[in-house]
């Protein structure tokens, strides 16, 4: 009897023995894990007063180098989780968006996005960057984007009088934008409209002759806001028309005609965008041209007039990255 006893109280010690190790165990195991999460970008980011979730977001959205550099600052900003909510934020542009916001103290971080998404945080003509002629119809010339000077499309046609001022062939655009400029016409027409193309492709130096006789006549700055450098126009690309309905051509005031107002709620439709709005002007860097419509094609062009957006923030955000 004692001998059973004994036994038992043998287990009994061996029981207790493993139920003592396996809870030091299991409490060695957690601080093991506690100090390896210690180690990571989501636990530091905790530190410095960021929740779990937003630490998990911008470890998802954000480059290690990212991280690193926002550890560095030592404290959570909330603007910048929300610049990460942002429609167009681009994550490789993120210490851009964030030290513009800083510097410029521009509290719309939808315009900071822009800004930086559309290069306007620099110089006009300073970049000096070669226009991707892989984009077809979707090529981006601007202040930045430039065409050689020898370029010229291979399937350039003359707009008929009937479409056109000026001399017979003095008015060419590729083919694809007379296509969809007929379309486009005829419907106006239907809706009681006469539209006429006043200009359309320009060469280099037809581009060249333009902008520097804005120049010598009203100055640089005036120049800049009204075309661009030989180059750096859409003009050259014959994808862009500057259209007017047939009864004023003035644009002064085509902007307050009804054919202009027509242009601006239908011309998507048809593939073409206006190019440089009203209230964009900052991201253009063109003056309110009522009359200046570019072709990109129908799904571009609708989701642009939809969204509100320039061709220039659509390039960037869904083509160029």
């Amino acid at each position: 009897m004692k001998k059973k006893l004994k036994v038992k109280s043998q287990v009994w010690y061996v029981v207790i023995i493993l139920i003592v190790l396996l809870i030091g165990g299991r409490y060695a195991y957690q601080k093991y894990q506690e100090m390896e999460y210690q180690k990571t970008n989501e636990y530091k980011l905790t530190t410095i007063g960021y929740t779990k979730k937003e630490a998990q977001t911008l470890i998802k959205k954000l480059s290690t180098k990212d991280i690193t550099y926002l550890l560095e600052l030592e404290e959570a900003d909330e603007v910048i989780v929300n610049l990460l909510k942002e429609k167009y934020f681009i994550p490789q542009y993120f210490t851009k968006y964030y030290e513009y916001y800083l510097k410029e103290k521009e509290e719309d971080l939808t315009k900071v996005v822009a800004t930086i998404n559309t290069n306007t945080d620099q110089e006009y003509y300073s970049l000096d960057l070669k226009t991707d002629m892989s984009k077809g119809d979707a090529i981006l010339v601007n202040k930045y984007y430039r065409l050689e000077a020898d370029y010229t499309p291979d399937d350039l046609v003359s707009v008929s009088m009937d479409y056109a001022w000026g001399d017979y062939g003095s008015i060419k655009v590729r083919q694809v934008v007379y296509d969809n400029f007929l379309n486009m016409w005829q419907e106006a027409q239907n809706s009681g409209f006469y539209l006429m193309i006043n200009s359309a492709f320009r060469s280099y130096a037809e581009q060249e002759e333009v902008y520097n006789n804005y120049k010598e006549s009203y100055g640089e700055n005036y120049a800049n806001s009204i075309a661009a450098k030989p180059g750096y126009s859409e003009h050259q690309t014959g994808l862009s028309i500057d259209v007017f309905s047939k009864t004023n051509s003035n644009r002064n005031t085509f902007k307050d005609s009804e054919a202009a107002k027509w242009l601006a709620n239908n011309a998507h439709r048809f593939g073409f965008i206006l190019r440089y709005p009203e209230d964009k002007v900052d991201l253009t860097g063109y003056n309110y041209e009522s009359w200046h419509f570019r072709y990109v094609g129908t799904d571009i062009a609708t989701y642009i007039y939809e969204n509100k957006i320039t061709f220039d923030e659509y390039y960037k955000f869904f083509l160029e990255k």
